[in-house]
């Protein structure tokens, strides 16, 4: 799955729960975008139970009728080798 970073937080980029879990749902990769850098997350890292949270508590939705999400953070590294991943991404 591909997610479209906005900003970094102190080098990090956040990344919401439901977005984790549907990436876990489907078996699939993570592909942060940041400022035209892209960075991969395996499906590893993923279900990990050791995921790193900057802020340890649920934010409410302002678009889905108040649905709670937790944020999940990554420091954002891009990938060197990106377009040999981006043409494995996208088989």
């Amino acid at each position: 799955m591909r997610y479209k970073c906005k900003k970094l937080f102190n080098g990090f980029a956040s990344v919401r729960g439901t977005t984790i879990d549907t990436c876990i749902r489907n078996n699939e990769d993570l592909a942060i975008e940041y400022d035209g850098d892209i960075m991969f997350v395996p499906y590893e890292e993923l279900v990990s139970p050791t995921k790193f949270q900057i802020h340890r508590r649920e934010f409410k939705s302002k678009f889905n009728s108040g649905q709670k999400y937790e944020l999940y953070d990554f420091y954002f590294k891009p990938d060197k080798n990106r377009q040999s991943k981006l043409d494995d991404f996208f088989k």
